[in-house]
């Protein structure tokens, strides 16, 4: 059968079926992969003109119409930011930190009509995501220290950290100025007497962990106070296990008299714990969360707290992350968001000395 022939038979195929004409329609009718027709529609300058034109005339004919979407697969990237997060699904959407930073950057976004894609896998690898034409760029929530998928996205990715990592530099990052709000918290337990002052913060890998530890053990230090390695605990950031290491401590020859948590779901189990123990909050200890969303607290009613804006930090990251697709330059340093100390009703002298 003659090709003029072949060609109009596959036209009446397709136009016979009920199902709208596919990217894989058009690279069967024209003879090539599906990547060249994506790419010859987008104009990309890899594939030559003689073919870009052959593959426009067979789409033309077929009457296929790609996409935004499917147009960002040829290599330009569409109108989609990914958003990754080193944790489950099932975690991310039972915590009210990650939710508020989702908030914001999806705000962000939408005005400047562009749309989201979540990925929750731990080992995904940033730099073919973007290289694929799925996103135009990323934001790492949460990301782990060291993570080496975060040190190949300098300088090859349009990328925001949320927080930044200090051993790679050079990536964009939104962070949070809590030396000063736990500088107060602490200030604070000392004015009323406490010296045995334990710290649940989560896994040793986590910057948000790491930024709240580094915070709690120089405030202490500034004061002439060792932190005392015995009462410092870490979690995977859930209540149950909050409460597990809480148990521990306070079930201690010489338990705490106060505790400071990394953040509000860890103050939460802390909470549980001395209920279980018959201990009052603040009256036999006293609780500080390091991180709590501001208005209405469910998690932790009346714990003092470090307020921290996360959804104003998803917004940030998200107008960051638009100014690098823009072509913007990186900026020089991470963006510090700030944040403030409230005491609430949670502090009291330890028992010994009230």
């Amino acid at each position: 059968m003659p090709p003029s022939s072949n060609r109009r038979a596959e036209s009446r195929r397709l136009r016979v079926g009920s199902a709208a004409v596919t990217l894989r329609d058009v690279a069967r009718a024209a003879n090539v992969a599906q990547s060249t027709v994506s790419r010859a529609l987008a104009a990309d300058p890899r594939i030559s003109v003689a073919t870009r034109r052959a593959v426009q005339q067979v789409a033309r004919r077929l009457g296929y119409a790609p996409n935004a979407f499917a147009r960002g697969l040829a290599g330009g990237g569409a109108d989609v930011v990914a958003v990754v997060i080193p944790r489950t699904a099932e975690y991310t959407f039972a915590s009210g930190f990650h939710l508020a930073l989702l908030k914001g950057i999806s705000r962000v976004l939408q005005d400047a009509g562009y749309l989201l894609l979540l990925s929750f896998l731990e080992k995904r690898d940033y730099v073919a995501l973007h290289r694929s034409g799925l996103c135009r760029g990323v934001i790492v929530l949460m990301s782990r220290i060291g993570d080496r998928q975060v040190a190949a996205l300098r300088r090859r990715v349009p990328a925001v950290l949320i927080p930044g990592d200090p051993t790679v530099p050079g990536i964009a990052s939104v962070n949070f100025d809590v030396a000063v709000p736990v500088a107060l918290a602490m200030r604070r337990l000392l004015e009323i007497g406490h010296r045995r002052v334990g710290f649940i913060g989560g896994a040793p890998d986590s910057l948000f962990h790491r930024d709240r530890l580094s915070a709690f053990a120089r405030a202490l230090g500034d004061a002439g106070v060792a932190a005392d390695p015995a009462l410092v605990a870490e979690t995977n950031f859930t209540p149950a296990e909050a409460a597990e290491r809480a148990l521990a401590l306070l079930t201690l020859a010489e338990p705490p008299t106060a505790l400071v948590c990394s953040g509000d779901l860890i103050a939460q189990g802390v909470l549980a714990a001395a209920q279980k123990l018959g201990l009052r909050v603040p009256a036999d200890l006293s609780l500080v969360s390091l991180s709590a969303l501001p208005g209405q607290r469910i998690t932790a009613p009346g714990i003092a707290a470090v307020i921290s804006d996360f959804e104003e930090a998803g917004a940030t990251a998200s107008r960051l992350l638009l100014d690098l697709i823009a072509g913007g330059p990186p900026p020089a340093a991470p963006t510090l968001l700030p944040t403030t100390f409230d005491p609430a009703g949670s502090l009291a002298p330890p028992r010994a000395i009230s």
